[in-house]
């Protein structure tokens, strides 16, 4: 496992993208309209929950340069018209194969997890865990404040089959594939695959 430090300029990048991406309504909303309804709230929500997975996104970035392998980022900030669109960035392999970043927030998230619909519509060859170190105690996306994420953890990857294997669970909002971070195959195997 690897330790990345975030800095200032990647939080901006991270919130300032997810704070245009939901307030243009250029996202898909995959909360469930009774879980918040009030929409400044339901915001709020979306919002850090964007945010969190752009940032581990710029968290993997920075793990592939301090391996000296350099990607071009210049998708990851690209917003696509339309709420029925959705973030397609992905980092690819040489040999073409996508690698989709997932973000572990709070304490209690032990899991890389994949929404079905994700796991259905866009499959990806390779899903990378990242744990944020998280100073908030409970799973209140409310209460997420961008400058207080200063360390993330690569704690390794999936394959599509090693996670299609898996049963599809539901965790609280939406059916998924999940796979124990603790589970995860070393990072290093993947970035091999970069050379």
């Amino acid at each position: 496992m690897t330790t990345i430090n975030i800095t200032q300029e990647m939080r901006n990048r991270a919130y300032d993208f997810s704070t245009d991406i939901i307030m243009q309504d250029n996202q898909y909303d995959r909360m469930h309209p009774a879980n918040v309804r009030d929409i400044n709230e339901r915001n709020i929500i979306r919002i850090n929950r964007t945010y969190v997975g752009k940032l581990a996104e710029l968290c993997f970035n920075e793990f592939l340069i301090a391996n000296n392998i350099i990607v071009n980022i210049d998708d990851m900030f690209v917003i696509f018209e339309g709420q029925e669109n959705v973030d397609d960035f992905d980092f690819c392999l040489p040999n073409g194969s996508s690698i989709d970043i997932k973000a572990a927030v709070f304490n209690n998230h032990r899991n890389l997890v994949v929404p079905i619909d994700q796991f259905i519509n866009t499959p990806k060859s390779y899903y990378v865990g990242i744990k944020f170190e998280c100073p908030i105690n409970g799973n209140d996306y409310r209460l997420i404040n961008r400058d207080t994420f200063t360390r993330s953890v690569i704690r390794g990857f999936c394959t599509y089959d090693e996670l299609r294997n898996r049963r599809t669970i539901n965790l609280g909002e939406f059916d998924c594939k999940a796979i124990p971070l603790d589970n995860l195959n070393n990072i290093r195997r993947l970035i091999a695959m970069f050379n």
